[in-house]
């Protein structure tokens, strides 16, 4: 097991990717994740090996599509999107339940492990993988584990950005495991914020803040949070950063008034 500490000093590219998701798992949401996780990865990984025989990469990724999707029982949850636990790999380990970059992560890290050339793709609205079979492209759904046509990929770029955008390179680049673990982070603190989870949304703002330090914009919504915790002045400097750096944003504006309904008096302890 290898706990990874991320912060923007981190070879992002030399990691594993499942350790750097697993590693974001630990100090999110602790109860010893990463460790679990890894085993769980590791057993998966063993079985895959012993069971897989394919004598090229097309097989190869037919064959663990078909294992990890229909005999395992991995897939996508669409009544359930936006569970927090789906954002943290080593519950979807567990549950074989997650979101398409949760699930995409694991299956690029198993694809890999398998000696299959895969990289993900942080696409508008729909994290995609990519193999790569005799120099040509495949793009899987890591939510169904279907294999997509580039008329299908076009259609969840329309789906995301509106019916007159074009599907074109720029889209299908090869994302590096920076922007996966930035994508990760993202939907991570947004599903917390969604059931009020306030601590764990904040250490998924700290982590995204390690790895872009000084950006405006997560210093903002960290201070939010932190207005939320009732901790006025960490709110208060958050927020007077970004209207520093931001000045003509139109949320400064807002955040000047907010500023001055808050109660930066110091508190008295009995």
């Amino acid at each position: 097991m290898k706990i990874v500490h991320i912060d923007e000093w981190t070879d992002f590219d030399t990691e594993a990717i499942a350790d750097l998701a697993l590693s974001v798992a630990d100090e999110v949401y602790g109860n010893d994740s990463a460790l679990f996780g890894q085993a769980r990865l590791t057993e998966l990984s063993h079985r895959l090996e012993k069971t897989l025989q394919a004598n090229d990469a097309s097989e190869g990724r037919r064959q663990l599509l078909g294992l990890l999707y229909r005999e395992l029982g991995f897939s996508g949850d669409w009544q359930d999107y936006f569970a927090p636990g789906h954002c943290n790999l080593d519950a979807v380990l567990q549950n074989r339940r997650g979101i398409p970059v949760s699930l995409g992560i694991v299956l690029m890290q198993l694809g890999r492990d398998l000696g299959l050339q895969v990289h993900g793709i942080c696409f508008p609205g729909h994290f995609l993988v990519c193999f790569i079979e005799a120099g040509q492209p495949v793009y899987v759904d890591p939510f169904n584990g279907e294999e997509l046509s580039l008329h299908q990929v076009e259609l969840l770029l329309r789906g995301a950005l509106g019916n007159l955008a074009t599907l074109s390179s720029h889209y299908l680049k090869p994302s590096s495991h920076w922007e996966i673990i930035e994508r990760l982070l993202n939907v991570c603190k947004a599903a917390l914020l969604r059931e009020n989870r306030m601590t764990e949304a904040l250490r998924c703002s700290e982590l995204l803040l390690r790895m872009k330090p000084g950006d405006p914009l997560e210093t903002r919504d960290r201070g939010f949070i932190y207005e939320q915790l009732e901790c006025p002045q960490f709110a208060a400097d958050d927020f007077e950063y970004f209207i520093e750096q931001c000045p003509d944003d139109p949320v400064a504006d807002m955040l000047r008034l907010q500023l001055q309904t808050l109660d930066l008096r110091p508190r008295i302890l009995h």
